[in-house]
């Protein structure tokens, strides 16, 4: 038997209940207030740099951890609109800020290999798995917070989604890190510092497409 479109349409939409629309401004606003509390929780526990604290900047930690930031707010914008499928949408505006992050790694590869560096050295490699597992750690709450959010809306490419999810979380747990690393040695925030980076975005990756199906 042949049944009535209007009914079939009916049933199928009977049990729907209207959703709340997410909001651009609140998905930014609540990112960057639990990266501004894994922020003050880093200097809280480990310290401001020496040249902070007498309003001092040192050129390469200016200019490494403002591509941080600039990564991590760039990643976060996408992935607050990702959350929010859209026909159209380009969600490529992050991977300039990535790219110019790249350059840290680039440098620090270059620098370290051409100065004769060993950069497998037990104290080298003590010293950065260190602030790895530290920025890693600051990393977590941001993680958290973007995947839940991303659980909230409905993002067309999880496994895109959870990449730069992770590159974000990752990029503003360096940089809570980097405002107590008196480390401005660009061998060591090139290769250790990126690396949060990196793994994080790895993770992400890994993770969020299984915990975002809709």
């Amino acid at each position: 038997m042949v049944r009535n479109s209007d009914v079939l349409i009916a049933e199928l939409v009977g049990s729907l209940e209207p959703v709340k629309p997410l909001r651009f401004a609140q998905g930014m606003g609540l990112t960057l207030a639990v990266a501004a509390a894994s922020i003050v929780a880093a200097v809280s526990w480990f310290g401001l740099r020496a040249d902070l604290q007498v309003g001092q900047v040192n050129p390469v930690h200016l200019i490494s951890t403002g591509l941080y930031l600039g990564l991590a707010i760039a990643a976060s914008i996408t992935v607050v609109v990702m959350s929010r499928p859209c026909v159209g949408s380009d969600h490529s505006g992050w991977t300039w800020a990535a790219a110019m992050a790249a350059l840290l790694p680039a440098a620090g590869l270059i620098v370290g290999v051409s100065g004769g560096r060993d950069l497998l050295a037990a104290s080298s490699l003590a010293h950065g798995i260190d602030w790895f597992a530290k920025g890693g750690a600051a990393s977590l709450a941001v993680f958290a917070l973007l995947v839940w959010w991303l659980r909230k809306g409905a993002p067309t490419a999880p496994d895109r989604a959870g990449l730069v999810a992770g590159i974000a979380a990752g990029s503003f747990g360096i940089f809570a890190f980097s405002l107590s690393c008196a480390d401005n040695d660009i061998v060591h925030i090139g290769v250790w510092h990126s690396a949060v980076v990196l793994a994080m975005g790895a993770i992400g990756r890994a993770t969020v497409p299984s915990l975002v199906r809709w």
